[in-house]
């Protein structure tokens, strides 16, 4: 790293961003206390009030407590958010003032990542030394299991033709990760209901073989159902067959996204630091399975490409999105990119560069190469050929999207937008291949949702008054409503709510914690 230059002439950096530099070491000293956590925007182990004796904070033996667990995820979830903020700020006291150089702004930058990256380092050793990093595996292998069992269970009865169903139309003339999301909200409400999902995908927009062209079937011995005796949802208890409709469903029920079962909410809770999304994922990790010639497609395409770690996933989400979501930059996905590799660095200094680029605009690839030369960009070259709306719902589209879905979400750190279905659930996947993922990605725009998802509550853990809204104060303990749609999170780490009294609260995301939603939802067999 070059040496910060003595300003000569009398030009000394911007007095405003001396101070926030001071401000940043400081904060990071008092921040770098385990004793002293600060909240975060995804879920903490605060429950409903009605839920809070299904969870043990007090664990002893051979296993962390609950307390224990979330400590160790928030200091580092914190260390992240401080540093989101700095250097935010940086950014724009920069592009707003001349007093300091490009180089000696550039600099103050790197090494404040590079101090984060070190704490983060120690962090993780402090995990890895604690004893119980063993525990964390054997735990997340067999809580998905149980997961699993109880799923397939539910979608292999005893006998078909008297099985309780749901059915599942997937035909919403949407991208397959929104189509897929659909299935999701399907699958739980067949949980919840104790009944066998079966998809109904005749006139398939990807496929006129529908569903098992590329997936294979939810069930090995239930996969039709009559159309003489069905009814609407909710139905009745006593209901034959169901029909779901999707995300779109009402009434809603208590148990979609983003609920936690609570049955095993302790230990999920415990392990993971976005329980709702491993929830979600555990349910597209049973959906996700492929057809043999899609798994062929696959094999062949890592070994074309060489996908090999260390790797950053980027899905870069334009056409159609752009007028939804807003544009970003390739430059924004790839500054996180490199704030990445140069936590890498640190203890490798010869890390190879690498990453899988996904995106449904070809000239995206293109502006990648020219710009990052010193990268290896690995992308599945037949998905730019296809990427263009005319060639959108085509067999083909479908499957470089799943061989995209695949890499994308086995790289060890994604860049992705949250207002993508193809960004949130590439997360999922991530959540559900392994231990906690709640640390290994980077959303430009929003927290994790789900669209259409149930009331999401925090709780303030500070006193806050608004600098904008002076009628707004909000006070240790007050729960507020989170407005997911919202947000413009990554700008100033500020999140958005609404007071019990309807007013509009701005607050950093340190001062609140999430309030996990824990629903009965019991499951009706042995485990």
């Amino acid at each position: 790293m070059r040496m910060l230059k003595w300003p000569r002439e009398g030009k000394w950096p911007g007095g405003s961003a001396l101070i926030l530099a001071g401000v940043i070491v400081w904060f990071l000293l008092c921040l770098y206390q385990p004793s002293q956590p600060s909240g975060r925007y995804w879920p903490l182990p605060v429950v409903h009030e009605d839920h809070k004796q299904d969870i043990n904070y007090e664990q002893g033996g051979d296993e962390p407590s609950v307390q224990y667990e979330v400590t160790r995820r928030l200091v580092e979830t914190n260390l992240r958010s401080a540093w989101f903020f700095f250097s935010n700020r940086l950014k724009e006291m920069h592009s707003k003032t001349e007093k300091m150089n490009d180089d000696d702004f550039n600099d103050l930058l790197k090494e404040g990542a590079e101090r984060i990256s070190v704490l983060q380092h120690d962090l993780r050793q402090l995990s890895e030394e604690d004893g119980w990093s063993s525990w964390r595996e054997r735990e997340a292998r067999a809580l998905s299991e149980l997961v699993q069992r109880r799923l397939h269970r539910l979608q292999n009865p005893p006998d078909c033709a008297t099985a309780k169903k749901l059915v599942c139309s997937i035909n919403h003339s949407c991208g397959l990760g929104c189509e897929l999301h659909h299935l999701i909200c399907c699958f739980m409400a067949a949980y919840g209901t104790h009944r066998t999902i079966v998809i109904n995908s005749p006139a398939w927009s990807y496929s006129k073989s529908g569903w098992k062209d590329v997936f294979l079937p939810l069930s090995e011995t239930c996969t039709s159902f009559s159309s003489d005796n069905t009814t609407d949802w909710p139905g009745r208890e006593d209901s034959k067959t169901v029909l779901f409709i999707g995300v779109d469903t009402q009434p809603k029920p208590e148990y979609m996204p983003l609920a936690v079962p609570s049955d095993i909410s302790e230990r999920v809770v415990r392990l993971y630091g976005d329980p709702a999304a491993w929830w979600l994922g555990q349910f597209v990790k049973y959906v996700f399975k492929l057809q043999p010639h899609m798994q062929e497609i696959i094999s062949r395409e890592e070994k074309s490409i060489n996908f090999q770690h260390p790797i950053v996933g980027v899905h870069v989400r334009r056409t159609d999105k752009i007028l939804e979501n807003g544009y970003h930059d390739l430059k924004e996905y790839m500054e996180q990119v490199e704030e990445y590799f140069d936590g890498l660095q640190i203890f490798n200094p010869n890390v190879t560069r690498r990453i899988y680029l996904a995106s449904d605009e070809p000239a995206v690839y293109k502006e990648a190469k020219e710009k990052y030369p010193q990268y290896e960009i690995l992308y599945h070259k037949k998905n730019v050929e296809v990427v263009n709306n005319a060639n959108r719902f085509t067999g083909a589209s479908l499957r470089d999207f799943i061989v995209d879905i695949y890499f994308l979400s086995r790289t060890d750190y994604i860049v992705v937008t949250f207002l993508s279905n193809v960004g949130r659930l590439v997360y999922e996947v991530m959540q559900a291949l392994g231990p906690d993922a709640s640390s290994r990605f980077y959303s430009l725009d929003t927290p994790f949702l789900f669209v259409n998802q149930r009331d999401s509550f925090v709780k303030a853990r500070f006193f806050h008054k608004s600098h904008r809204n002076e009628d707004v104060s909000v006070h240790p303990g007050q729960t507020l409503l989170f407005e997911p749609t919202a947000q413009h999170f990554r700008k100033d780490q500020y999140v958005h709510y609404t007071t019990s009294e309807k007013k509009k609260a701005k607050i950093p995301d340190y001062k609140v914690e999430h309030i996990v939603d824990v629903v009965n939802l019991s499951y009706p067999y042995e485990d």
